[in-house]
């Protein structure tokens, strides 16, 4: 039996996940995670030893996909700019030594799409053909699906809805921009707002929430302007790509319970022009991005790190010529 592998490379943990070639609905092998190594050169080995153990354990690995946290060149499989996972990462051809190292087909593709085409393929957007997409972590990831395909580009960026702009005045934001909306709704936002307010300094995002939850005034304030943010820059983005759903997932999607009054009240002020948009939980949990990756692979299982490069936005199971 030969079996898929997909990759989510974290900056803490290294997350699998075996699926057959051919797979249907949520069709699973074996799944597991284990701590990103401590270098580059580590880190590629883990990946390597996990291909070989898989053979073994699963049946013959077909096809691998990586998902990793970064810019990649969807084309070639280098790495152009990786922030959190240490190592030297920029320029790496990171498809190239991975097919040299197991002998397998490697597509690599961005760590936030491949959480989208797991939630679109298998998982809250199932069915749906016009998505959006948001991973609330340390930074804030997304996607975007129209007509039933997920959009992605050369380097892989098509998506990164957390770096629009939602307050011009507002801090320098980590990519060079002015109130990007990470700045307002990622783990790291949350703690800040939270200390800002307070004085208070909680260890953790699900503090902030567990605090909100338990009445804390302040808490609930920053998890308010939060909720508002991510719901105007959703609103105004739907009036570029029209969405049914929007779909949230990550660490700080503890929190949606909370954050969702305040996401639907600004759709609901646009929807005489943006029509409804219904806000929901991601449902595949923390395996997403390796199961993604994993469907990735599916999808281009014979090219050899990445899909052809064509320049332009593509779908991203849209047939398309090979490089030569």
């Amino acid at each position: 039996m030969s079996v898929v592998l997909g990759i989510d490379l974290g900056g803490t943990a290294l997350k699998w996940a075996v699926r057959p070639p051919d797979a249907t609905a949520r069709d699973l092998i074996a799944h597991g995670s284990m701590p990103t190594g401590a270098d580059r050169t580590a880190i590629v080995a883990a990946m390597t030893d996990l291909v070989h153990r898989v053979d073994v354990e699963h049946g013959r690995v077909h096809a691998v996909g990586v998902g990793v946290p970064g810019h990649v060149d969807r084309a070639t499989g280098v790495v152009r700019f990786l922030p959190n996972v240490s190592g030297d990462w920029g320029g790496f051809p990171l498809g190239a030594a991975l097919r040299r190292d197991t002998g397998r087909p490697i597509t690599v593709l961005n760590d936030a799409r491949a959480f989208c085409l797991a939630e679109l393929t298998m998982g809250a957007a199932r069915g749906r053909r016009d998505a959006l997409f948001l991973t609330l972590g340390t930074g804030v990831g997304g996607g975007v699906a129209v007509g039933g395909r997920l959009l992605v580009g050369s380097d892989d960026r098509l998506g990164e809805i957390g770096h629009l702009t939602y307050d011009r005045s507002g801090p320098r934001c980590g990519c060079g921009n002015r109130g990007c909306l990470e700045l307002y709704a990622s783990g790291p936002a949350l703690v800040r707002g939270l200390r800002e307010r307070t004085g208070r300094r909680p260890d953790s995002p699900r503090a902030v929430v567990a605090a909100a939850d338990a009445g804390d005034g302040p808490a609930a304030e920053v998890l308010a302007r939060a909720g508002r943010a991510i719901g105007e820059t959703l609103a105004s983005l739907c009036a570029v790509l029209p969405a049914e759903v929007a779909v949230i997932g990550g660490g700080v999607a503890a929190g949606l319970p909370a954050l969702r009054p305040h996401i639907e009240r600004a759709l609901a002020e646009r929807a005489e022009f943006i029509g409804p948009v219904a806000v929901v939980a991601a449902a595949l949990g923390p395996m997403a991005g390796a199961l993604g990756a994993a469907l990735a692979a599916s999808s281009h299982p014979d090219e050899p790190s990445g899909r052809a490069a064509t320049g332009r936005s593509h779908r991203a199971d849209e047939p398309e010529r090979r490089s030569t």
